[in-house]
This record gives C-alpha cells, sequence and structure tokens, in this order.
C-alpha cells in the first residue's frame, strides 16, 4: 500500500501543544519533520525561481533576514487568509515553506 502524501497544514494537526506551545527548539523540530529537505526539493523541482527569489532575498542575505522575509509571506499567503483563492494559496504556501526548508537546512 502507498504511503500518503502529507498536507501542507498535517504538521499543525500533529504538534502537541497539551503541555503549552513548547521552546523554539521544539518547534524547529516539529518543522523538520513535517517538511523534509528532500521533501522541499520535490516541490521546487522543476521551478524556475531559486529559493532566494522565491522568499525574495539575495543570496548573500542573513539567516535574520530569510526569516523575516519567510514570515511575511507566508502570512500574506496562508490558505486561511486567502479563502477567495485557496488552491493558489496552498500551491504558494508550500513554494514559501519548501524554500525556507531549504535554505534554514
Amino acid at each position: 500500500m502507498a504511503k500518503a502524501k502529507k498536507g501542507i497544514l498535517d504538521g499543525y494537526k500533529t504538534y502537541d501543544t497539551s503541555g503549552g506551545f513548547g521552546n523554539a527548539k521544539q518547534w524547529r523540530e516539529a518543522f523538520r519533520e513535517r517538511f523534509s529537505k528532500k521533501e522541499a526539493e520535490e516541490v521546487l523541482q522543476g521551478q524556475e525561481l531559486t529559493p532566494y527569489q522565491i522568499l525574495g532575498v539575495s543570496p548573500n542575505a542573513s539567516q535574520a533576514d530569510v526569516k523575516k522575509a519567510f514570515r511575511g509571506l507566508i502570512a500574506e499567503w496562508h490558505p486561511d487568509h486567502n479563502q477567495h483563492r485557496i488552491a493558489e494559496a496552498e500551491e504558494m504556501s508550500k513554494k514559501i515553506l519548501a524554500a525556507y526548508s531549504l535554505l534554514t537546512h
């Protein structure tokens, strides 16, 4: 039987917040579990844009700049904020998450 492909929001469903929201290290680990480097590369395969271009940062951008760009774009393109174009928002969110994953691994 083929393994079901993970959806973009599955990580949020599996992150246990019953004991609070956790610390930054726990959030980073949960993020990496739901979007590995290999999965990120698969999402961006065949894209004309580089991860830097997707996030709108230069290749010599600091990690703080990458993180700031990611947060701004993911907030803008989050499916909850784009109910009128949910498919486009989900696709763009995947690209943003994939770009961020590759630049921060």
